[in-house]
């Protein structure tokens, strides 16, 4: 079940959480999606309206939640590197690869969550979108 992304010109393998991570996640991800509501049905009149919900939300989210997020759905990404693929996090919690910078861990975070998690979130980009990015 395993997909691929290209995210800033390198290969990534996005993997599958287990059923209660999958759980742990959605729940620590739920008060997001009551920011998303108005916004994703057309709702919001602008921009800002849009994002607005949406960041508070995120302001929201306690340190131990989000690192949970970041660290559970990263620890499931791995790298083409060679011939083989390499885990993107170490057991410590660090990023193996130094040149991934903030855009690129959200986008696989997000890309491990719609795979994973697709029937709990309402639709949005496909992982194949953030390619561009």
């Amino acid at each position: 079940m395993s997909e691929l992304v290209e995210i800033s010109g390198q290969q990534y393998r996005i993997g599958r959480l287990d059923a209660k991570r999958q759980f742990h996640v959605a729940r620590r991800l739920a008060p997001l999606l009551a920011g998303l509501g108005g916004a994703l049905k057309g709702e919001a009149k602008g921009f800002a309206e849009m994002v607005s919900p949406i960041a508070e939300a995120l302001a929201k989210m306690s340190d131990e939640d989000t690192d949970y997020v970041l660290d559970t759905c990263l620890l499931v990404v791995q790298r083409q590197s060679g011939q083989g693929w390499q885990s993107v996090m170490v057991k410590n919690g660090g990023l193996l690869f130094q040149d991934i910078d903030l855009p690129a861990m959200l986008q696989l975070t997000v890309a491990v969550i719609q795979q994973n998690l697709g029937s709990f979130f309402p639709a949005g980009p496909s992982p194949a979108s953030t390619a561009a990015a």
